[in-house]
């Protein structure tokens, strides 16, 4: 019988927390149609199926190529006080899109002309946001239990 590995549950309110996110985020693929900004929330929502870094792979099950099985899971990822979004290098056929996040990152506050904190999302292929946040406050969990893969991203 396989024990199922506990789901993804963070909350983020500095930069230390937004590294360890990031690390956890990283090549996670988001549908363009899966972010979404609520002017009246004032919030930044976001549905990545990502690839979970911190398990081993299944060392019972191989693919049928002999590969390795790791394994992805949808998160649920909410960015909470957000004042503005910025894109840079975004198609304008962004809904129909597949990104991979890259990383997350909090802008040095040399770089902040105001009040509050600014995150980016970099993407591969160069797209970014940058979100105009009062101060961080994220929460990101896992919506489901997974599910296996045998392709592992590699840098």
């Amino acid at each position: 019988m396989q024990v199922e590995s506990p789901k993804l549950r963070l909350l983020a309110h500095d930069g230390v927390d937004v590294g360890i996110l990031s690390a956890l985020l990283q090549d996670a693929i988001v549908p363009g149609s899966d972010m979404k900004f609520d002017r009246k929330l004032n919030e930044f929502a976001i549905v990545a199926n990502r690839f979970c870094w911190e398990l081993e792979p299944s060392g019972d099950v191989k693919s049928s190529d002999g590969k390795p099985i790791y394994e992805r899971r949808l998160c649920g990822i909410r960015i909470a006080r957000v004042r503005s979004v910025q894109h840079y290098n975004w198609p304008e056929t962004r809904q129909y899109g597949l990104f991979n996040l890259l990383a997350l990152r909090l802008v040095d506050v040399a770089e902040q002309s105001r009040d509050g904190a600014v995150l980016q999302l970099e993407f591969s292929g160069g797209s970014s946001l940058r979100l105009n946040v009062d101060d961080v406050d994220i929460v990101a969990a896992d919506l489901d239990v997974g599910h296996p893969t045998s392709l592992q991203p590699a840098h």
